[in-house]
C-alpha cells in the first residue's frame, strides 16, 4: 500500500478505510502490540460522530483534519528539547506527558491523509550507504500546533509556540510548523517506533516522529519553558495537531 492509495481512497471510502489503516499500519510497525486487538478493530477505533473517531484516546476528525491528544503539563520551567512524549521518554525536557503511544499517534496522522518525510526508497540504493537507517528523507507534511486547557472556568487555546521561550531574541518562539517524520527503518529491518521515542521534538532527533520545522532546531540551548504562562505541573492540557490547507 502506497502514499497515493491512501490520500486517494482515504474520504472516498472512509469507514473500511479508517479500520484497515489503523490495523494494518499498527501491525507493520509492531505486531505484537496490537495482537489481541486484531479481532476487533472496533476495539481499537470508533466512529463517534460524522467524520470524527477515536484511536483508544485520540480523537481524529477527519473533516477539520486534527489529531487531539490528552496531555498533562509536565514541566513549568527549565531548558526543552521535546514537547510530547510518553512517561519512557525523556521527561527531564519535555513540556507535555501522555499516555497516548508514538504508534498511536503515527497511524492517526497517517489516517489524516499526511505524508511523512521518512519513506522506504523504491531503489535500496538511494539510501546512504553509512547510515543505521534504510530509509531517505523526502519533503513531507507540515502540521500547526495548539495547546488547550481550562482558565479561569473558560477554555483557552493558543499555539504551542506561545509556551516556548526562545531564548536568543528573549521572547516566546514565533509561530511555527512541524515537520511529520514518521519513523525510520533500521537496516536491521526493524521500523523504529516504540514507547521511549520522542514523539514531538524542538531539538532535531533522527528518530522523532515529529519535529519542529526550523533550523533553530539543531540548538540545544535554545528552548525553554516560557514560565510567563504559569503552567501547573499535572494539569491536564489538550494537544490538538492540525493540517495544513
Amino acid at each position: 500500500m502506497n502514499k497515493s492509495y491512501i490520500i486517494i481512497n482515504f474520504k472516498s471510502k472512509l469507514v473500511s478505510i479508517i479500520y484497515s489503516l489503523a490495523l494494518i499500519t499498527a501491525l507493520l510497525l509492531s505486531p505484537v502490540l496490537l495482537q489481541a486487538q486484531v479481532e476487533k478493530p472496533e476495539d481499537v477505533l470508533k466512529k463517534v460522530a460524522d467524520e470524527v473517531y477515536m484511536l483508544n484516546e485520540l480523537t481524529i476528525d477527519v473533516a477539520e483534519g486534527t489529531v487531539t491528544i490528552p496531555c498533562k503539563v509536565n514541566m513549568n520551567e527549565g531548558l526543552l528539547e521535546v514537547v510530547l512524549c510518553t512517561k519512557e521518554g525523556k521527561l527531564h525536557e519535555s513540556l507535555l506527558s501522555t499516555t497516548v503511544t508514538p504508534l498511536e499517534l503515527q497511524t492517526a496522522l497517517l489516517l489524516l491523509g499526511l505524508d511523512p518525510v521518512n519513506e522506504e526508497p523504491d531503489d535500496p540504493a538511494k539510501a546512504d550507504p553509512l547510515s543505521n537507517f534504510t530509509t531517505i528523507e523526502t519533503p513531507g507534511d507540515s502540521v500547526v500546533m495548539l495547546l488547550s486547557m481550562q482558565r479561569n472556568g473558560k477554555s483557552v487555546t493558543e499555539p504551542i509556540e506561545n509556551f516556548v521561550f526562545d531564548e536568543s531574541v528573549k521572547k516566546p518562539l514565533s509561530n511555527s510548523t512541524w515537520l511529520f517524520r514518521g519513523p525510520v527503518m533500521h537496516r536491521s529491518g526493524y521500523m523504529l517506533i516504540d514507547p521511549d521515542v520522542t514523539m514531538i521534538a524542538t531539538y532535531s532527533d533522527p528518530i522523532a516522529l515529529m519535529e519542529l520545522n526550523s533550523q533553530s532546531k539543531y540548538n540545544d540551548e535554545l528552548f525553554y519553558v516560557n514560565k510567563s504562562k504559569n503552567l501547573v505541573i499535572g494539569e491536564p492540557v489538550t494537544l490538538i495537531i492540525k493540517t495544513i490547507k
